[in-house]
């Protein structure tokens, strides 16, 4: 599946701290970049230039992008320095959801990014699944996957990839197909 990238300059500043700020990032910079956004945009974050950023910022920028009830348009982090990198994983395992650091990519792909935060092994599971057989449902990932687990269980396994922002789905009849959002992920 192919994508629409969207680079989103956070770097505004070296330290990024604050709700306020967050907000002004969020309104004045993410914001914009949804207008027209479908499910197949993905909004890469890029910290370039920012050497220290606080929770604050990120539950005003990413916590937004992905409430509790699921993702509308999925995103990613990237350019991340050491020090904004540690504080996203903090941030994640804090709100306990995992999330997405972009490493390369294209115009209409991410070929690798890392995962950060907290994802059952399951989960972790069912995305290297997705990741290998993009595009298939869930009866499809059951009968390649070794474990014994019902189609119920995948699908759950999927809607929350999906919910967490991991992961597209696209209806297919009554099932749902589901894509990765990058060709190779590895846990961060």
């Amino acid at each position: 599946m192919s994508y629409e990238i969207r680079l989103i300059d956070l770097g505004l500043e070296q330290q990024l701290a604050g709700r306020a700020l967050g907000d002004r990032l969020f309104n004045e910079a993410i914001a914009p970049a949804l207008l027209g956004a479908t499910p197949e945009t993905i909004l890469l974050l890029s910290f370039r230039g920012v050497e220290f950023v606080t929770g604050s910022i990120f539950k005003a920028t990413w916590h937004r992008l992905h409430p509790d009830e699921g993702v509308a348009v999925p995103s990613m982090v990237a350019h991340l320095s050491d020090d904004v990198r540690a504080e996203f994983a903090i941030y994640l395992k804090s709100e306990r959801v995992a999330g997405l650091e972009a490493l390369d990519w294209s115009g209409t792909d991410v070929t690798l990014a890392t995962l950060h935060g907290l994802l059952e092994d399951s989960a972790m599971n069912a995305l290297q699944a997705v990741t290998a057989n993009a595009g298939s449902t869930a009866p499809q990932l059951q009968c390649a996957s070794p474990e014994v687990v019902s189609a119920t269980a995948w699908t759950n396994r999927l809607n929350e990839l999906h919910r967490q922002g991991l992961a597209l789905r696209q209806k297919a009849g009554r099932a749902w197909r589901f894509f990765p959002l990058a060709r190779e992920v590895r846990r961060g």
